[in-house]
């Protein structure tokens, strides 16, 4: 009886989740409005597609099902490491599928050993790790992710620092732009330069571009550059003390993130020895604790 429950409470729960995924979920106003602003698509967001494997069967069935689904945070940082919705869900279902596997493997194995697990027990271990299949992939994203920005950020310090230099030199602020993120390479740099292009290609400003990348990659600093920026081009202000002190709070803000990484390693590395001092007190007053049980 309680088997045939949970076999029961376990199809609906199926057959419930599958019908909310079918179901054609409402998009948001404000999503609608910025696909209409939408002027086309750059030269950078092409080059950057053709680098992408291209959707097909299962995978871009799944995809469209679950866009918009996924979270903005899981979108942002899909859109941080450049990987494509339908590898990303094809890799929540394998690990899923995976886990969910190993439990009801264990427990047929433990049937056919002589040790079966009660019914209850078996389902219920088999939920539990097809549910902690489907979030270890997003935990990696996340943490990938978080390791990205911060090395998006410390290349970020650089460029302003570049382009305070080439202002200093008496360059426009475009041509200072440009001449920066042309100095540099890797992800960072990549990712402003094609900011760059697509405000070239869509005939609009910088600082528009940089704040849909801000946006787009979760990196809040970069819609406070394009304000500083933007003050500078329409209203004339002088941006390159901004730039120096933005420059400088990034760089402090990376240094208080790795002493507090480190202090954190510190306290890791802690742990083990006090486990094994915990394990040598044990292993000397157990011989003595046991006399003392016989003696009563």
């Amino acid at each position: 009886m309680n088997a045939n429950l949970w076999m029961g409470a376990g199809i609906g729960l199926g057959l419930f989740v599958i019908f909310r995924a079918l179901t054609a979920r409402p998009v948001a106003l404000a999503v609608s409005f910025k696909r209409l602003e939408q002027i086309g698509v750059s030269v950078a967001d092409q080059r950057s597609a053709g680098t992408m494997p291209t959707r097909s069967g299962l995978a871009d069935t799944m995809s469209r099902v679950l866009i918009g689904r996924l979270g903005s945070r899981v979108e942002k940082d899909l859109a941080v490491m450049e990987r494509p919705v339908e590898r990303f869900v094809a890799e929540k279902f394998a690990t899923t599928l995976a886990l969910a596997g190993i439990a009801v493997a264990l427990a047929v194995t433990l049937r056919f050993a002589g040790s079966p697990l009660p019914n209850a027990v078996a389902f219920g271990a088999t939920l539990v790790a097809a549910a902690v299949g489907f979030v270890v992939p997003d935990l990696t994203l996340r943490s990938q992710a978080i390791a990205r920005r911060a090395g998006f950020r410390n290349a970020l310090s650089s460029y302003l620092d570049l382009v305070n230099i080439l202002l200093a030199g008496g360059a426009g602020i475009e041509t200072s732009l440009e001449a920066a993120a042309q100095a540099g390479d890797g992800w960072a740099f990549t990712q402003i330069r094609h900011a760059l292009l697509r405000s070239r290609t869509k005939r609009q400003s910088p600082w528009s571009s940089f704040t849909e990348l801000g946006e787009a990659i979760g990196v809040l600093e970069l819609a406070e550059i394009a304000a500083s920026v933007r003050l500078a081009g329409e209203q004339g202000a002088r941006i390159k003390l901004s730039l120096s002190a933005k420059a400088a709070a990034l760089r402090a803000h990376q240094m208080a993130r790795i002493e507090a990484d480190a202090q954190a390693a510190t306290e890791r590395m802690g742990l083990p020895t006090v486990l094994m001092f915990v394990g040598f007190m044990v292993l000397l007053g157990y011989p003595a604790l046991q006399q003392i049980v016989r003696a009563l």
